[in-house]
């Protein structure tokens, strides 16, 4: 009889979703109290307007268009803010950048302190912008859905944008084969019609 004590097999800690992704514990952090936060205070927008769109929209109308084209606004500098990453990073690795000098301050020591910022809240900035558009959107069609370049411009950009998302995920493990980028080109260009027209 073998009277050997059968050793515990060690426990295999399995990763989050996120974890999988985005190795770095810091920058994790920072995108899931982002996202925390971002989806708190869209469900509380989402239930407001729920419950008193219907009295703006009897009693004032023209404040209901102005909010909603101000949440619309707001995602915009926001998505300015995120996409300009791509010309820092682009002017970072221009050779001529470390000649450009003004006394013994270097251009370059200032685009890299700018990249630093801009690569932190590259993620959180654009989840953040994204709750402002989900919530423009939403009034935007509480209003009254309509058959024109503005609303089928805006859901077709609303779109792209989870693709775009999805794509910066797979960005994180070098996946995407540069579609995020790509995607992130055509989604400026038709967030811009959308704002430019509408």
């Amino acid at each position: 009889m073998n009277n050997t004590l059968k050793q515990p097999k060690p426990s295999i800690k399995q990763e989050s979703f996120l974890a999988k992704y985005i190795k770095n514990p810091k920058e994790r952090k920072r995108v899931m109290i982002t996202f925390s936060i971002v989806a708190t205070l869209f469900v509380i927008g989402l239930l407001f307007i729920s419950y008193f769109y219907k009295q703006w929209l009897t009693e004032d109308i023209r404040t209901y268009k102005e909010n909603f084209r101000e949440m619309g606004s707001i995602a915009r500098i926001g998505f300015f803010a995120t996409l300009s990453i791509y010309p820092v990073f682009l002017l970072l690795k221009w050779k001529p950048l470390k000649q450009i000098t003004l006394g013994t301050f270097e251009l370059k020591t200032l685009l890299q302190f700018i990249g630093k910022l801009v690569r932190e809240w590259h993620v959180p900035l654009a989840i953040l912008s994204t709750g402002f558009v989900l919530l423009h959107g939403y009034m935007a069609i509480l209003k009254g859905f309509e058959w024109n370049f503005t609303y089928l411009s805006g859901i077709i950009t609303i779109f792209v944008l989870f693709f775009l998302m999805f794509m910066g995920l797979k960005r994180y493990k070098k996946q995407d084969k540069k579609w995020h980028f790509k995607i992130a080109i055509i989604f400026l260009i038709l967030f811009m019609l959308h704002a430019t027209f509408a």
